[in-house]
């Protein structure tokens, strides 16, 4: 069994020693924060930007008339030819011949 006197002992060596470092000082609390309000800052930039960007593309595209066609259309009647007119002979371009033909 442990007698009192060593324990009281031990506990005043303890005691008399000095604290280990705190691994966390105010210096360390202040850069952190900044940090993490720095990194808050520029994460919402980029979301406001693609937002706004998102926003424009869907009003530009929700603001495009549509490309339907219309459904009380009928259809095209072909041209009707008006004349036929021969072009003038050229004798700098002499008409081909055909063999067989003449």
């Amino acid at each position: 069994m442990v007698r009192e006197e060593d324990v009281r002992a031990t506990f005043a060596v303890l005691n008399a020693r000095s604290a280990p470092p705190l691994a966390v000082n105010a210096e360390d609390v202040v850069a952190y924060g900044s940090r993490i309000r720095k990194r808050r800052k520029r994460t919402l930039a980029a979301a406001s930007t693609g937002l706004a960007v998102a926003v424009v593309l869907a009003g530009v595209f929700l603001g495009l008339p549509e490309h339907r066609a219309p459904t009380n259309t009928t259809p095209a009647r072909a041209p009707e030819p008006t004349s036929i007119v021969e072009p003038p002979h050229d004798p700098a371009y002499p008409e081909p011949v055909i063999p067989g033909q003449r």
